[in-house]
């Protein structure tokens, strides 16, 4: 499959309309790495901008040839933002989006006024750990899920001056 074309990468907040196209998105990035999505486990999934904006955050979306591509999406607890849900289309990555949406996410926890940042990413989800550890994280834990994916992940934190 060819790159897609450049959308007009303009982030917009989630509509529950989205959430099939989320879900198709999510799917497949999680099939590239032998997982599968299991909504049961997160229901949050099929209902997640109500989610998350009950917790003081919000869930973005980019569209691209009429489809979700990218998704992600921030919950406020404490004194910190978590970045949660960053996925990105196979043919969309290195074009800026996952960066975009976790500086957005982070703008929304500042304004917020938390003092830090946080989020988990799975230990197979090299890229994005670069990414990350290149806007300027540090690795801080690991943990293991004991779901159904078997999910390892890697904790990554940034302080907000």
């Amino acid at each position: 499959m060819a790159r897609m074309e450049e959308p007009t990468f303009e982030p917009r907040l989630v509509s529950e309309t989205d959430v099939p196209q989320i879900l198709a998105l999510v799917s497949q990035v999680y099939a590239e790495y032998g997982q599968r999505l299991n909504t049961e486990e997160e229901p949050w999934w099929l209902t997640p901008g109500t989610y998350f904006r009950e917790h003081g955050g919000e869930f973005w979306v980019i569209e691209a040839e009429g489809a979700v591509r990218a998704t992600a999406a921030v919950k406020l607890e404490g004194d910190h933002g978590e970045l949660k849900c960053v996925y990105v289309h196979r043919y969309c990555r290195r074009r800026g989006w996952g960066r975009r949406l976790t500086e957005l996410a982070m703008d929304h926890a500042r304004r917020a006024g938390m003092r830090r940042f946080v989020l988990w990413s799975d230990t197979r989800f090299l890229e994005a750990h670069r990414l990350y550890e290149r806007m300027g994280f540090r690795r801080t834990g690991f943990r293991e899920l004991h779901d159904s994916n078997d999910t390892k992940e890697h904790g990554f934190e940034m302080d907000f001056t």
